[in-house]
């Protein structure tokens, strides 16, 4: 992953995260359907594996969105030798964050809210930490994104004046 596309990358991870934990609520709907089904103990194991599905699926998104996000970063500070564009991301992606983490929020606020949530296994536990992982993460990665720049931008100086 190379120059501009790394900066796309890294945008949609931040978006991704917002649109994968607002339509999880969609997710939990077709789960208790399955957990619900009145012969579902018919199927070896497939009640257990419903019960643990939501929380792996909640986490594996937040990873998946996260791997991507640092792949992007990679991509985007071999590319940025300056680091003018990781600075100036950096700063946009703590605004673009924090403006749409009411939407993340509130997502998981239904999710917690979602009638019978308490029958999946620890749904309850991680959709009530999850928020403030996410909001010091989204934090985090802006603030060492723009950080790199400047050091970046430090190191390129410092080699121009001597």
């Amino acid at each position: 992953m190379k120059g501009k596309s790394s900066f796309i990358v890294m945008t949609f991870a931040v978006v991704g995260v917002v649109l994968y934990v607002s339509m999880f609520a969609s997710i939990m709907t077709a789960m208790e359907g399955i957990r619900a089904h009145a012969n579902i103990a018919t199927f070896t194991a497939l009640l257990t594996i419903v019960k643990i599905a939501p929380v792996v699926l909640l986490i594996g998104g937040v990873f998946a969105a996260s791997f991507g996000y640092y792949k992007g970063y990679k991509g985007a500070s071999s590319q940025d030798a300056s680091g003018v564009l990781r600075m100036v991301f950096g700063i946009v992606q703590i605004i673009l964050f924090v403006s749409l983490f009411m939407t993340i929020l509130t997502g998981f606020y239904t999710l917690y809210g979602t009638a019978n949530a308490s029958e999946y296994t620890a749904f309850t536990t991680v959709v009530a930490i999850a928020p403030t992982v996410l909001f010091l993460a989204g934090i985090f990665g802006g603030t060492a994104t723009a950080v790199s720049g400047v050091r970046a931008r430090r190191r390129r100086s410092s080699r121009l004046l001597r």
